[in-house]
Protein backbone atom coordinates (compact mmCIF):
# COMPACT_ATOMS: atom_id res chain seq x y z
CA UNK A 1 0.00 0.00 0.00
CA UNK A 2 2.94 2.43 0.76
CA UNK A 3 4.20 1.80 -2.82
CA UNK A 4 0.40 3.09 -4.12
CA UNK A 5 -0.46 5.64 -2.32
CA UNK A 6 2.99 7.54 -2.88
CA UNK A 7 3.91 6.43 -6.07
CA UNK A 8 2.84 10.06 -7.99
CA UNK A 9 5.06 12.13 -5.20
CA UNK A 10 8.39 13.06 -6.69
CA UNK A 11 11.61 11.85 -4.87
CA UNK A 12 10.30 9.18 -3.17
CA UNK A 13 12.05 5.61 -2.60
CA UNK A 14 9.79 2.93 -3.62
CA UNK A 15 12.20 0.21 -2.74
CA UNK A 16 10.83 -2.15 -0.83
CA UNK A 17 11.74 -2.15 2.89
CA UNK A 18 14.42 -4.65 4.24
CA UNK A 19 12.69 -4.55 7.69
CA UNK A 20 9.23 -5.58 6.14
CA UNK A 21 9.00 -9.06 6.68
CA UNK A 22 5.79 -11.67 6.81
CA UNK A 23 4.23 -12.46 9.62
CA UNK A 24 5.81 -16.31 11.14
CA UNK A 25 5.05 -17.49 14.42
CA UNK A 26 7.26 -18.94 16.38
CA UNK A 27 7.66 -23.17 16.30
CA UNK A 28 10.70 -23.85 18.82
CA UNK A 29 9.92 -26.53 21.06
CA UNK A 30 10.18 -26.35 24.81
CA UNK A 31 10.87 -28.91 27.74
CA UNK A 32 9.44 -31.95 28.61
CA UNK A 33 7.91 -31.35 31.51
CA UNK A 34 5.34 -28.22 29.97
CA UNK A 35 3.32 -31.03 28.05
CA UNK A 36 0.98 -28.02 27.75
CA UNK A 37 3.20 -26.14 26.25
CA UNK A 38 4.10 -28.14 23.31
CA UNK A 39 1.02 -28.91 22.19
CA UNK A 40 0.21 -25.30 21.63
CA UNK A 41 1.97 -24.97 18.45
CA UNK A 42 0.25 -28.26 16.97
CA UNK A 43 -3.37 -26.82 17.90
CA UNK A 44 -2.32 -23.33 16.29
CA UNK A 45 -1.36 -24.60 13.10
CA UNK A 46 -4.58 -26.66 13.20
CA UNK A 47 -6.45 -23.43 14.17
CA UNK A 48 -5.24 -22.06 11.26
CA UNK A 49 -6.48 -24.57 9.34
CA UNK A 50 -9.73 -24.42 10.49
CA UNK A 51 -10.00 -20.22 10.12
CA UNK A 52 -11.06 -19.39 6.32
CA UNK A 53 -8.99 -16.39 4.65
CA UNK A 54 -10.64 -13.00 5.89
CA UNK A 55 -12.27 -10.67 3.61
CA UNK A 56 -11.55 -7.04 3.29
CA UNK A 57 -13.69 -6.14 5.68
CA UNK A 58 -13.08 -8.61 8.29
CA UNK A 59 -9.90 -8.72 10.54
CA UNK A 60 -7.06 -11.22 9.75
CA UNK A 61 -7.79 -13.91 11.91
CA UNK A 62 -5.24 -16.49 10.80
CA UNK A 63 -2.66 -15.39 13.03
CA UNK A 64 -4.77 -16.41 16.48
CA UNK A 65 -5.07 -19.48 18.26
CA UNK A 66 -7.89 -21.91 18.67
CA UNK A 67 -10.02 -21.48 22.12
CA UNK A 68 -9.64 -25.08 22.86
CA UNK A 69 -5.75 -24.69 22.75
CA UNK A 70 -5.17 -20.81 24.51
CA UNK A 71 -7.38 -22.75 27.40
CA UNK A 72 -5.09 -25.90 27.11
CA UNK A 73 -2.09 -23.59 26.91
CA UNK A 74 -2.80 -20.88 29.69
CA UNK A 75 -4.13 -23.65 32.25
CA UNK A 76 -1.66 -23.47 34.57
CA UNK A 77 -1.33 -20.07 35.00
CA UNK A 78 -4.86 -20.37 37.46
CA UNK A 79 -3.62 -21.03 40.68
CA UNK A 80 -6.37 -19.58 42.62
CA UNK A 81 -6.75 -22.64 45.52
CA UNK A 82 -2.56 -23.30 45.94
CA UNK A 83 -2.04 -24.41 49.17
CA UNK A 84 1.28 -22.61 50.68
CA UNK A 85 3.93 -24.84 52.46
CA UNK A 86 5.46 -22.81 55.26
CA UNK A 87 8.73 -23.97 56.88
CA UNK A 88 8.97 -24.83 60.67
CA UNK A 89 12.63 -24.16 62.29
CA UNK A 90 13.32 -26.92 64.54
CA UNK A 91 13.21 -26.29 68.28
CA UNK A 92 16.80 -25.06 69.39
CA UNK A 93 18.30 -25.93 73.00
CA UNK A 94 17.66 -22.35 74.22
CA UNK A 95 14.20 -22.32 73.47
CA UNK A 96 11.41 -23.88 75.57
CA UNK A 97 9.96 -27.17 73.98
CA UNK A 98 6.40 -27.09 72.83
CA UNK A 99 3.60 -29.79 73.02
CA UNK A 100 1.66 -30.68 69.89
CA UNK A 101 -1.47 -28.17 70.75
CA UNK A 102 1.43 -25.75 70.82
CA UNK A 103 1.17 -24.60 74.54
CA UNK A 104 4.90 -24.47 75.97
CA UNK A 105 6.43 -26.79 77.90
CA UNK A 106 8.44 -26.01 80.68
CA UNK A 107 12.01 -26.96 80.67
CA UNK A 108 13.55 -29.69 82.66
CA UNK A 109 15.81 -29.00 85.59
CA UNK A 110 18.37 -30.66 84.41
CA UNK A 111 18.73 -29.12 80.89
CA UNK A 112 18.49 -25.91 82.61
CA UNK A 113 21.68 -26.80 85.20
CA UNK A 114 23.15 -27.73 82.03
CA UNK A 115 22.63 -24.65 80.23
CA UNK A 116 23.48 -22.69 83.70
CA UNK A 117 26.90 -24.62 83.52
CA UNK A 118 27.61 -23.66 80.74
CA UNK A 119 26.73 -19.95 80.90
CA UNK A 120 29.06 -19.89 84.27
CA UNK A 121 32.32 -21.38 82.34
CA UNK A 122 31.92 -18.98 79.68
CA UNK A 123 31.24 -15.80 81.96
CA UNK A 124 34.75 -17.53 83.74
CA UNK A 125 36.58 -17.55 80.57
CA UNK A 126 35.59 -13.99 79.51
CA UNK A 127 36.52 -13.00 83.55
CA UNK A 128 39.72 -14.25 83.60
CA UNK A 129 41.06 -12.59 80.27
CA UNK A 130 42.34 -9.41 81.18
CA UNK A 131 42.20 -8.02 77.54
CA UNK A 132 38.66 -8.30 76.91
CA UNK A 133 36.80 -5.04 75.59
CA UNK A 134 33.92 -6.17 77.42
CA UNK A 135 35.61 -5.97 80.86
CA UNK A 136 37.53 -3.05 79.94
CA UNK A 137 34.57 -0.86 78.51
CA UNK A 138 32.60 -2.31 81.96
CA UNK A 139 35.10 -0.76 83.93
CA UNK A 140 35.49 2.22 82.12
CA UNK A 141 32.06 2.95 81.81
CA UNK A 142 30.12 1.80 84.75
CA UNK A 143 33.23 1.12 87.58
CA UNK A 144 32.88 -2.39 87.45
CA UNK A 145 35.06 -4.57 89.74
CA UNK A 146 35.89 -7.38 88.22
CA UNK A 147 36.78 -8.50 91.96
CA UNK A 148 33.18 -8.46 92.30
CA UNK A 149 32.34 -10.29 89.65
CA UNK A 150 34.89 -13.08 90.14
CA UNK A 151 33.53 -13.10 93.51
CA UNK A 152 29.83 -13.80 92.83
CA UNK A 153 30.94 -16.06 90.27
CA UNK A 154 32.32 -18.15 92.81
CA UNK A 155 29.28 -17.96 94.93
CA UNK A 156 27.13 -19.11 91.90
CA UNK A 157 29.55 -21.97 91.23
CA UNK A 158 29.17 -23.15 94.51
CA UNK A 159 25.46 -23.13 94.75
CA UNK A 160 25.46 -24.98 92.12
CA UNK A 161 28.17 -27.65 93.21
CA UNK A 162 25.48 -28.26 96.49
CA UNK A 163 22.66 -29.09 93.73
CA UNK A 164 24.85 -31.92 92.63
CA UNK A 165 25.42 -33.59 95.73
CA UNK A 166 22.98 -35.70 97.30
CA UNK A 167 19.88 -35.44 98.26
CA UNK A 168 19.98 -34.57 101.69
CA UNK A 169 17.60 -32.17 104.13
CA UNK A 170 16.29 -29.25 101.42
CA UNK A 171 17.34 -31.30 98.21
CA UNK A 172 15.25 -34.43 99.37
CA UNK A 173 12.35 -32.45 99.77
CA UNK A 174 13.10 -30.91 96.30
CA UNK A 175 12.98 -34.26 95.29
CA UNK A 176 10.00 -35.82 96.40
CA UNK A 177 8.18 -32.81 94.79
CA UNK A 178 9.73 -33.18 91.42
CA UNK A 179 9.59 -36.64 91.52
CA UNK A 180 5.79 -36.77 91.60
CA UNK A 181 5.38 -33.99 88.82
CA UNK A 182 7.54 -36.42 86.99
CA UNK A 183 5.25 -40.12 87.16
CA UNK A 184 2.48 -40.28 84.12
CA UNK A 185 -0.56 -42.01 84.56
CA UNK A 186 -0.72 -45.66 83.10
CA UNK A 187 -4.55 -45.48 82.04
CA UNK A 188 -6.64 -43.06 80.35
CA UNK A 189 -9.13 -43.38 83.49
CA UNK A 190 -6.19 -42.35 85.95
CA UNK A 191 -4.47 -39.72 83.62
CA UNK A 192 -8.10 -37.89 83.61
CA UNK A 193 -8.51 -38.21 87.07
CA UNK A 194 -5.03 -37.00 87.99
CA UNK A 195 -5.41 -34.48 85.52
CA UNK A 196 -8.05 -32.71 87.65
CA UNK A 197 -5.86 -33.67 90.49
CA UNK A 198 -3.56 -31.66 89.17
CA UNK A 199 -5.50 -28.67 87.97
CA UNK A 200 -6.73 -28.44 91.69
CA UNK A 201 -3.29 -29.12 93.12
CA UNK A 202 -0.94 -26.53 90.76
CA UNK A 203 -1.38 -23.57 93.21
CA UNK A 204 0.01 -25.88 96.08
CA UNK A 205 2.82 -27.32 94.21
CA UNK A 206 3.78 -23.52 93.17
CA UNK A 207 3.48 -22.46 96.60
CA UNK A 208 5.40 -25.42 98.04
CA UNK A 209 8.22 -25.26 95.33
CA UNK A 210 8.24 -21.32 96.21
CA UNK A 211 8.57 -22.34 99.77
CA UNK A 212 11.27 -24.29 99.44
CA UNK A 213 13.40 -21.73 96.93
CA UNK A 214 13.15 -19.31 99.79
CA UNK A 215 13.99 -21.68 102.62
CA UNK A 216 16.93 -22.52 100.79
CA UNK A 217 18.16 -18.96 99.93
CA UNK A 218 17.66 -18.17 103.43
CA UNK A 219 19.60 -21.05 104.80
CA UNK A 220 22.80 -20.16 102.77
CA UNK A 221 22.63 -16.40 103.32
CA UNK A 222 22.51 -17.54 107.27
CA UNK A 223 25.64 -19.81 106.42
CA UNK A 224 27.46 -16.48 104.67
CA UNK A 225 26.37 -14.00 107.59
CA UNK A 226 26.88 -16.70 110.71
CA UNK A 227 23.78 -16.31 112.21
CA UNK A 228 22.67 -19.79 111.19
CA UNK A 229 24.32 -21.59 114.96
CA UNK A 230 22.47 -18.71 116.60
CA UNK A 231 19.00 -19.39 118.53
CA UNK A 232 16.18 -17.49 117.54
CA UNK A 233 14.64 -16.32 120.87
CA UNK A 234 14.77 -13.35 123.24
CA UNK A 235 17.81 -13.60 125.42
CA UNK A 236 20.44 -14.52 122.60
CA UNK A 237 20.85 -11.70 120.81
CA UNK A 238 21.46 -12.08 117.28
CA UNK A 239 25.04 -10.69 115.45
CA UNK A 240 24.97 -7.40 114.03
CA UNK A 241 23.90 -6.72 110.68
CA UNK A 242 26.10 -6.97 107.84
CA UNK A 243 25.27 -4.52 105.20
CA UNK A 244 26.34 -2.07 107.69
CA UNK A 245 29.35 -3.34 108.83
CA UNK A 246 30.79 -3.70 105.23
CA UNK A 247 29.90 -0.23 104.07
CA UNK A 248 31.55 1.46 107.52
CA UNK A 249 34.39 -0.74 106.76
CA UNK A 250 34.66 -0.16 102.88
CA UNK A 251 34.45 3.58 104.11
CA UNK A 252 37.08 3.14 106.90
CA UNK A 253 39.71 1.52 104.11
CA UNK A 254 38.53 4.51 101.86
CA UNK A 255 40.10 6.58 104.15
CA UNK A 256 43.27 4.72 105.26
CA UNK A 257 44.26 4.09 101.73
CA UNK A 258 44.62 8.16 101.06
CA UNK A 259 48.28 9.00 100.26
CA UNK A 260 48.79 11.50 103.17
CA UNK A 261 46.81 9.10 105.73
CA UNK A 262 49.56 6.45 104.91
CA UNK A 263 52.55 9.29 105.22
CA UNK A 264 50.87 10.16 108.27
CA UNK A 265 50.71 6.64 109.66
CA UNK A 266 54.39 5.87 108.50
CA UNK A 267 55.72 9.03 110.33
CA UNK A 268 53.98 7.82 113.31
CA UNK A 269 55.52 4.31 112.97
CA UNK A 270 59.31 5.26 112.74
CA UNK A 271 58.36 7.97 115.91
CA UNK A 272 57.35 4.79 117.41
CA UNK A 273 60.29 2.43 116.47
CA UNK A 274 62.76 5.12 117.79
CA UNK A 275 61.08 5.26 121.00
CA UNK A 276 60.83 1.72 121.35
CA UNK A 277 64.42 1.42 121.09
CA UNK A 278 65.23 4.28 123.23
CA UNK A 279 63.15 2.48 126.14
CA UNK A 280 64.42 -1.41 125.67
CA UNK A 281 68.03 0.57 125.74
CA UNK A 282 66.60 2.15 128.81
CA UNK A 283 65.19 -1.12 130.37
CA UNK A 284 68.37 -2.95 129.71
CA UNK A 285 70.82 -0.01 131.29
CA UNK A 286 68.52 -0.47 134.17
CA UNK A 287 69.04 -3.74 134.18
CA UNK A 288 72.14 -3.92 134.07
CA UNK A 289 74.04 -1.22 134.64
CA UNK A 290 77.37 -2.22 135.49
CA UNK A 291 77.75 -4.06 131.42
CA UNK A 292 76.36 -0.65 130.13
CA UNK A 293 78.22 1.97 131.03
CA UNK A 294 81.57 0.67 129.33
CA UNK A 295 79.44 -0.02 125.94
CA UNK A 296 77.22 3.41 125.62
CA UNK A 297 79.54 6.75 125.33
CA UNK A 298 78.43 9.45 126.28
CA UNK A 299 76.70 11.95 124.10
CA UNK A 300 78.19 15.54 123.94
CA UNK A 301 76.73 18.23 124.88
CA UNK A 302 76.92 20.28 121.59
CA UNK A 303 74.83 17.77 119.81
CA UNK A 304 72.08 17.93 122.52
CA UNK A 305 70.96 21.53 121.11
CA UNK A 306 70.91 20.19 117.68
CA UNK A 307 68.72 17.23 118.58
CA UNK A 308 66.55 19.15 120.15
CA UNK A 309 65.97 21.44 116.68
CA UNK A 310 66.05 18.33 114.83
CA UNK A 311 63.37 16.71 116.73
CA UNK A 312 60.08 18.41 115.02
CA UNK A 313 61.90 17.87 111.80
CA UNK A 314 61.90 13.81 111.83
CA UNK A 315 59.19 13.45 109.78
CA UNK A 316 60.64 15.28 107.32
CA UNK A 317 64.22 14.06 107.24
CA UNK A 318 63.41 10.69 105.09
CA UNK A 319 61.72 12.88 102.37
CA UNK A 320 64.87 15.12 102.08
CA UNK A 321 67.38 12.06 101.98
CA UNK A 322 64.87 10.92 98.97
CA UNK A 323 65.39 13.78 97.37
CA UNK A 324 68.99 14.63 97.80
CA UNK A 325 69.92 10.99 96.50
CA UNK A 326 67.34 11.88 93.63
CA UNK A 327 69.52 15.15 93.01
CA UNK A 328 72.74 13.34 93.34
CA UNK A 329 72.91 12.96 89.53
CA UNK A 330 71.92 16.64 88.81
CA UNK A 331 75.31 17.35 90.77
CA UNK A 332 77.53 14.73 89.34
CA UNK A 333 76.56 16.79 85.69
CA UNK A 334 76.79 19.96 87.03
CA UNK A 335 80.67 19.62 86.24
CA UNK A 336 79.98 18.74 82.85
CA UNK A 337 77.86 21.67 82.85
CA UNK A 338 80.23 23.76 84.23
CA UNK A 339 82.97 22.74 81.62
CA UNK A 340 80.30 22.93 78.49
CA UNK A 341 79.55 26.35 80.13
CA UNK A 342 83.34 27.56 79.69
CA UNK A 343 83.75 26.17 76.63
CA UNK A 344 80.72 27.92 75.11
CA UNK A 345 82.07 31.80 76.74
CA UNK A 346 85.34 30.98 75.06
CA UNK A 347 83.48 30.46 71.67
CA UNK A 348 81.51 33.56 72.45
CA UNK A 349 84.44 35.78 72.68
CA UNK A 350 86.10 34.24 69.86
CA UNK A 351 82.68 35.19 67.88
CA UNK A 352 83.21 37.93 69.26
CA UNK A 353 86.77 39.43 68.54
CA UNK A 354 85.67 38.30 64.64
CA UNK A 355 82.90 40.62 64.39
CA UNK A 356 85.12 43.51 65.90
CA UNK A 357 87.57 42.82 63.10
CA UNK A 358 84.81 42.48 60.64
CA UNK A 359 83.92 45.94 62.05
CA UNK A 360 87.07 47.23 61.90
CA UNK A 361 87.03 46.27 58.13
CA UNK A 362 84.02 47.77 57.37
CA UNK A 363 84.83 51.02 58.73
CA UNK A 364 88.02 51.06 56.60
CA UNK A 365 86.06 50.18 53.84
CA UNK A 366 83.91 52.93 53.90
CA UNK A 367 86.51 55.96 54.76
CA UNK A 368 88.21 54.26 51.87
CA UNK A 369 84.74 54.64 49.24
CA UNK A 370 84.07 58.34 50.74
CA UNK A 371 87.83 59.57 49.82
CA UNK A 372 87.11 57.96 46.51
CA UNK A 373 83.41 59.36 45.80
CA UNK A 374 85.40 62.47 46.41
CA UNK A 375 87.97 61.82 44.46
CA UNK A 376 85.56 61.14 41.55
CA UNK A 377 83.41 64.25 41.55
CA UNK A 378 87.13 65.89 41.05
CA UNK A 379 87.77 64.41 38.48
CA UNK A 380 84.20 64.79 36.93
CA UNK A 381 84.23 68.55 37.84
CA UNK A 382 87.24 68.99 35.97
CA UNK A 383 85.89 66.79 32.62
CA UNK A 384 83.56 68.89 33.04
CA UNK A 385 85.44 72.08 32.83
CA UNK A 386 87.23 70.77 29.86
CA UNK A 387 84.47 69.94 28.15
CA UNK A 388 82.90 73.18 28.60
CA UNK A 389 86.44 74.78 27.37
CA UNK A 390 86.22 72.54 24.54
CA UNK A 391 82.77 73.87 23.61
CA UNK A 392 83.86 76.97 23.46
CA UNK A 393 86.66 76.95 21.26
CA UNK A 394 84.82 75.05 18.64
CA UNK A 395 82.42 77.32 18.72
CA UNK A 396 85.18 80.47 18.10
CA UNK A 397 86.51 78.48 15.16
CA UNK A 398 83.26 78.01 13.99
CA UNK A 399 82.55 81.99 14.31
CA UNK A 400 86.36 82.47 12.72
CA UNK A 401 85.66 80.38 9.77
CA UNK A 402 82.55 82.09 7.96
CA UNK A 403 84.68 85.66 8.70
CA UNK A 404 87.62 84.42 6.54
CA UNK A 405 85.39 83.28 3.84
Amino acid sequence: MSGTKYADLPDIDTAPDIYETDDVFPTTQFTKAESSDEEGPQNRHAGKKQIPPPTKEELDMSGLMDLEAATKKFMKAERRNRSRSTYVYPPSPDSSPTDQSGAPRPIPLSQRLRLLNTELTALEIELSDPSNPLLQKEREEDNVDPGELIKDLVVVRGRLDKLRKGHEGRARLIGTVLEKERKEPETEEEEESESEDENSNDPEASKMRNLIDIDKRVGELEKIIGSSSAALDETSPLPPPLLPLITRLNSQLALLTQPRHIDSISRRLKLLLSDLDRASVAQQHRRYPSQQTSLITPIPENLLPILSRLGPALPQIPHILTRLRTLSALHTSAADFQATLEDLEKEHRKVHDALNELDDAIKTVEKSLEENRGVVKKNVADLEGRVESLLQHLEELGREQPQER
